[in-house]
């Protein structure tokens, strides 16, 4: 997430100085990190993310799926984010969520979803189901993901 983005998310929800965070904010810091994974190529902190109960429709396990990001860090010198967080919506109790994330993924930095067009960029659209675990961490436990076109970034 953009820090422009995060920013505004944050904004959006309240943040109250230092009271603790409500669960959309814990979400936005969530996926700044995943961001920064991203960027830094590292797998580790983008499997701390990734719960031990990960699961998804294509019949992936955590180990599979670090398969999968290992295999794009490698196939990418440098990766460079733009995201936008389409949904949002928490459970009740809010201990789980549906974020729906679309995301441009470059080989150099994206200064404004208009360069998309020269660029060879990645588009995706994520659906990620999200749960706070026992330590008070919010970890993927499931996500789905396809190819995006350009007017889903815009």
């Amino acid at each position: 997430m953009s820090g422009l983005l995060l920013a505004a998310v944050l904004w959006l929800v309240g943040c109250s100085g230092d009271g603790p965070l409500t669960p959309e904010q814990e979400i936005a810091a969530f996926l700044e990190r995943f961001e920064e994974a991203a960027a830094a190529r590292d797998v580790g902190a983008a499997l701390e993310l990734i719960s031990e109960e990960y699961s998804d429709a294509a019949g992936r396990d955590k180990t599979a799926l670090k398969g999968v990001v290992l295999q794009y860090f490698l196939r990418n010198e440098a990766i460079y984010a733009r995201t936008s967080v389409r949904e949002l919506e928490l459970a009740d109790p809010p201990d789980s969520a549906h974020v729906g994330v679309t995301a441009a993924l470059a080989g150099a930095p994206i200064a404004d979803v208009g360069e998309l067009e020269t660029l060879n960029a990645d588009l995706f659209r994520f659906d990620l189901v999200l749960a706070r675990e026992e330590d008070g961490k919010w970890r993927a436990r499931s996500v789905r993901w396809r190819r995006a076109q350009l007017r889903e970034l815009l």
